[in-house]
C-alpha cells in the first residue's frame, strides 16, 4: 500500500511539472480591505498556480506584492504602479517586466514576461464605451504587434465587458439588466453599453480581433453542444453573493455576468486542457465580489 500511494503521489508530481497553471483574480479592493486575505491564501495554496494575475491590489505596491507573494510560494512578482487601485503578476519562474502601461487607461496593464510566455494582466474601465474602447485598440495593438514577432500570449484580467459568445443567456438576466439600465441611458449615447434593453458587444469583439481565443467559452463549447440556460449561469464570473443584492443563490441567478477572461494567441491555445471560472469551494462567495477563472496548459 505504501508503494502504491508513493506511485501515485509521484505520478501527480510528474503530472503537475508536465502542466502550467495559470490564475486570474479580482480581489476586490485587497481581499475587502484584508478580511479576505488569509482565506484567499489559503485557496490558491490549494489550487497552486504557476502563475496569478491580480486586480484591485488597492494600496499595494510591489515591495508588498513581493512580500505576500511568498505567501502563496510564488517568489517573483511585479505591479504596475505605486499604490492606488493597482494590477499585479506573480509567478514561480523570473518576470521580466515589458512595460508598465498608464497612458490612455482608467487604470492600465502590466506586461511581463514569464514561463516563456509573454503575460499582459489589464483592469479596463466600466464607465462608457468610448474610453474602454481606447483601451480595448492598444491592446489590440498590443497583441498583434507581438503575435507578428512569434511571440506567445496570455491577455487576461477584469474587462468589465460581456463577449457576443455569452448573448443568449445574458439577455435573460433582466434582473442586472433592470438594475444596469438607469445609470447606462444617462450617458452620451456613444458610451452606452445597453441599446435597446440589451447589451451590446464591441469591447471583446475588438479584442478577439488580434485574434485571441477566448480559452473558458471554448472549453465551455467542447462540453456542452446545446447548453441550457442552468449550464450557461455556469460561466458567471461577477457577483458573488458577498455583495448585499446577491447574498442568496436565488438572488444571485438573475445578475451574473462574465467579466473576467483569460485570453490566449491561437497557437497557445491549442495547448490548453482545461480553463474555466472556479465557482466553489464555498470560500470564493465571500474572498471577492469576483470569482477566480484558472486555466491550464500541456507545458
Amino acid at each position: 500500500m505504501k508503494k502504491l500511494i508513493l506511485i501515485l503521489l509521484f505520478a501527480l508530481n510528474l503530472a503537475g511539472a508536465e502542466q502550467l497553471k495559470v490564475l486570474n483574480y479580482n480581489v476586490f479592493n485587497s481581499h475587502r480591505n484584508g478580511k479576505s486575505y488569509q482565506d484567499c491564501v489559503k485557496w490558491v495554496n490549494m489550487v497552486q498556480p504557476h502563475i496569478a494575475g491580480w486586480q484591485e491590489l488597492v494600496g499595494w505596491n510591489e515591495v508588498k506584492l513581493k512580500k505576500f507573494a511568498a505567501d502563496w510560494k510564488h517568489p517573483h512578482a511585479a505591479a504596475l504602479k505605486r499604490g492606488g487601485y493597482n494590477i499585479g503578476l506573480t509567478s514561480r519562474t523570473p518576470i521580466e517586466v515589458v512595460a508598465r502601461h498608464t497612458k490612455g487607461f482608467w487604470h492600465g496593464y502590466l506586461h511581463c514576461r514569464t514561463a516563456g510566455l509573454d503575460v499582459i494582466v489589464c483592469h479596463l474601465w466600466p464607465g462608457g464605451v468610448r474610453q474602454q474602447m481606447a483601451e480595448a485598440n492598444q491592446l489590440h495593438a498590443l497583441v498583434t504587434k507581438l503575435q507578428k514577432e512569434g511571440r506567445e500570449v496570455i491577455l487576461m484580467g477584469d474587462f468589465n465587458a460581456h463577449a457576443a459568445s455569452d448573448k443568449t443567456w445574458l439577455d435573460k438576466q433582466q434582473p442586472l439588466l433592470d438594475r444596469r439600465t438607469p445609470g447606462d441611458a444617462k450617458k452620451r449615447p456613444a458610451d452606452q453599453f445597453i441599446v435597446n434593453g440589451k447589451y451590446t458587444f464591441p469591447i471583446m469583439n475588438r479584442i478577439f480581433e488580434a485574434p485571441l481565443r477566448d480559452l473558458v467559452r471554448d472549453k465551455f463549447d467542447e462540453q456542452y453542444s446545446q447548453p441550457t440556460y442552468e449550464q450557461e449561469l455556469m460561466l458567471g464570473s461577477f457577483p458573488s453573493r458577498v455583495l448585499g443584492h446577491v447574498k442568496t443563490s436565488e438572488l444571485q441567478r438573475g445578475f451574473l455576468e462574465r467579466i473576467d477572461f483569460i485570453l490566449t494567441t491561437p497557437r497557445l491555445a491549442k495547448r490548453c486542457v482545461s480553463a474555466k471560472v472556479v465557482r466553489e469551494p464555498g470560500v470564493l462567495e465571500t474572498i471577492s465580489d469576483h470569482y477566480p477563472v484558472i486555466a491550464i496548459f500541456k507545458k
